[in-house]
C-alpha cells in the first residue's frame, strides 16, 4: 500500500470515527428526550384523567359512592405522588403519604399555589441527580366553573436502565460493523483513486527514459482525467519533437554529405588536372584544354559556395536584407530581360501578361529580381526545345499572383514535398545542379512575406506561383 493511500485510509478511518460519534450522541441525546418525553405525556395524561374524575365527583349532587376508594388508588393510577390541596393551601389528600404523616415539600405547595393564582396548568421541571428528571404537574379541579382544589402530582423521570443498555449495546453494535465496512471500503476506495494517479506516475517515468509512446490509459471524467490527458499530449508533443529532433539531425548529415559530395567533385577534377599538367604528362592544346576545365571547376566551386553563403545568410532572421520602396513588376521585367538570352538559345518562346499599373511595396530589389530569375532560370533549363513558357501576373480582390509555368517534364508527387530543401534535386532532372536555387528563391519570398508554391505533375510541366497579400502594398 502507497503512502498516500494510507493517508487516505487514516482520512476516511477518522471521519468514519468522527460520524460514528456523532451518531451515538445524537442516538444518546434523542433517546433520553423521547424517553423523558414520553413519561412525561404519560404522566399528564394519567393526571387529567384523575382531575376529569375528581371534576365528576364534585358536579355530582350528593356523595358518590367510590369515592373515597378511588381516593385512595390515586398514587396507583397516577403511578407517582398525588395531593389534593385546596385553596387555604391545606391537605385534602396525599395519597399513600397520608398513613406515614409525610408531609407535602415546599414545591408542592408552590406549584398549587400557581395553580390557584392562575387558574390554569401548571409544570414544573428540575433536573436531579443520576440523570433523574423531577417533574411536577399542578391542574385545577373545578366545582362550577370555579376552582376548589388543586391537583399535584410528582414523578421521578428516568431512563429505564435495562431498555437504555440494550439499545446503546445494539447501536454500538451496528456502529461497530459499519466502521468494519467502510474501513474495507475504504481501503478499496482508496486503492481505486490512486489507481490512475499511478498509471500517471508510471507513464511519466517512461517519457524520463525516452519511451514518448508511453500513454496512461485514464479516461476519467474529472481533473485526474484531465490531467491523464495533459499527459499524453505531452507525451504526443515530446514524441513528435524527437521525430523532429531526428530528421533534423539526419537533415543535417545530409547536408554535410551532400556539400561534402559537392565540394570533392570539382577539387578532384582540379586536383588531378592540375597535377597532370605540373607532371608534364599534358602539353600543347590538351593542356589549355586541362586549364579550361579548372577554370570551369573553380567557377563552379565560386559558385556553389556563393550559393551556401547566400542561403544561410537568407535563413538567418538576424541578418538584415536592405528593404526599399520598389515596383515588383520592374523586377519581375528585369529578371525576364536577363533570362531571354537563354531562352532563345532553346528556341522557347516567352509568353509574358502583365498589368500597366504598379506593384509598390518595400523590400530587396536584388534579392526579388534573383527569385524571379532562379524560377525563370529553372523553367528554361528543364523545358524542351522549341516549347513555351507563360509568365503571367495578376491583381486579385485579396493581393497579387505571379505565375511562371513551363511545359517541362514536371516533378513526380512523391518528390514534391521535398524541393525546398537543401541539396534537393529530383531524379528526373538532366540538367546539372547543386540543389540549392529553389532554398534560395524560397527563403527570399520568406523574408518578404511572398507565398510561394510550386504545382507540378509528371508530363505536364510546372507552375511556380508566388502572391502577394493585400497588405503588403
Amino acid at each position: 500500500m502507497s503512502k498516500i493511500t494510507k493517508k487516505l485510509f487514516r482520512y476516511f478511518a477518522v471521519l468514519s470515527l468522527f460520524l460514528s460519534a456523532i451518531v451515538f450522541l445524537g442516538f444518546y441525546g434523542a433517546f433520553r428526550y423521547s424517553h423523558y418525553h414520553y413519561q412525561e405525556e404519560t404522566l399528564k395524561e394519567r393526571a387529567r384523567t384523575i382531575q376529569a374524575q375528581l371534576e365528576e365527583f364534585l358536579d355530582s349532587s350528593g356523595p358518590h359512592r367510590g369515592q373515597g376508594a378511588y381516593l385512595k388508588f390515586l398514587d396507583d393510577i397516577s403511578m407517582a405522588d398525588t395531593y389534593l390541596i385546596d385553596q387555604s393551601q391545606e391537605i385534602v389528600f396525599c395519597g399513600s403519604h397520608a398513613e406515614s404523616g409525610k408531609e407535602p415539600s415546599g414545591k408542592i405547595l408552590a406549584v398549587a399555589g400557581h395553580v390557584f393564582a392562575s387558574e390554569q396548568e401548571w409544570q414544573l421541571k428540575e433536573w436531579g441527580r443520576q440523570g433523574k428528571r423531577a417533574f411536577y404537574l399542578g391542574l385545577p379541579i373545578k366545582k362550577n366553573d370555579k376552582i376548589s382544589a388543586a391537583l399535584v402530582v410528582h414523578g421521578t423521570l428516568d431512563v429505564e436502565g435495562r431498555s437504555f443498555f440494550m439499545a446503546v449495546t445494539i447501536l454500538g453494535c451496528c456502529l461497530f460493523f459499519a466502521l468494519a465496512a467502510s474501513g474495507v471500503l475504504s481501503a478499496f476506495l482508496a486503492r481505486r483513486f490512486m489507481s490512475p494517479i499511478q498509471k500517471i506516475a508510471a507513464a511519466t517515468r517512461e517519457l524520463t527514459k525516452g519511451n514518448y509512446q508511453a500513454k496512461t490509459e485514464v479516461y476519467d471524467k474529472n481533473e485526474i482525467g484531465e490531467l491523464a490527458r495533459e499527459t499524453d499530449m505531452l507525451a504526443e508533443k515530446l514524441d513528435a519533437a524527437a521525430r523532429e529532433r531526428k530528421a533534423l539531425e539526419q537533415m543535417q548529415k545530409d547536408y554535410i554529405a551532400n556539400i561534402s559530395h559537392e565540394l570533392r567533385t570539382p577539387v578532384a577534377v582540379i586536383r588531378s588536372s592540375l597535377e597532370a599538367v605540373c607532371d608534364g604528362v599534358v602539353s600543347g592544346d590538351k593542356r589549355r584544354e586541362y586549364q579550361e576545365q579548372c577554370l570551369n571547376e573553380s567557377i563552379s566551386l565560386q559558385r556553389l559556395v556563393n550559393d551556401m553563403l547566400e542561403l544561410s545568410r537568407l535563413q538567418n532572421k538576424d541578418f538584415p536584407i536592405e528593404k526599399a520602396e520598389l515596383d515588383l513588376l520592374l523586377a519581375l521585367d528585369d529578371a525576364l530581360r536577363a533570362i531571354r538570352i537563354l531562352a532563345e538559345a532553346k528556341n522557347i518562346r516567352l509568353d509574358y501578361s502583365r498589368p500597366e499599373s504598379e506593384w509598390r511595396l518595400n523590400g530587396d530589389y536584388g534579392r526579388l529580381r534573383q527569385m524571379f530569375t532562379a524560377a525563370l532560370d529553372n523553367a528554361v533549363k528543364y523545358s524542351p526545345y522549341g516549347s513555351q513558357i507563360r509568365i503571367k501576373a495578376w491583381e486579385a480582390s485579396d493581393g497579387y499572383g505571379i505565375s511562371i509555368k513551363d511545359e517541362g517534364s514536371g516533378i513526380p508527387e512523391e518528390e514534391q514535398r521535398h524541393i525546398f530543401e537543401k541539396f534537393f534535386r529530383s531524379k528526373m532532372a538532366a540538367e546539372k545542379g547543386s540543389g540549392l536555387g529553389l532554398a534560395i528563391m524560397k527563403s527570399i519570398a520568406d523574408r518578404h512575406s511572398i507565398g510561394l508554391e510550386i504545382q507540378s505533375a509528371c508530363g505536364a510541366g510546372t507552375d511556380v506561383r508566388f502572391t502577394v497579400p493585400l497588405g503588403r502594398f
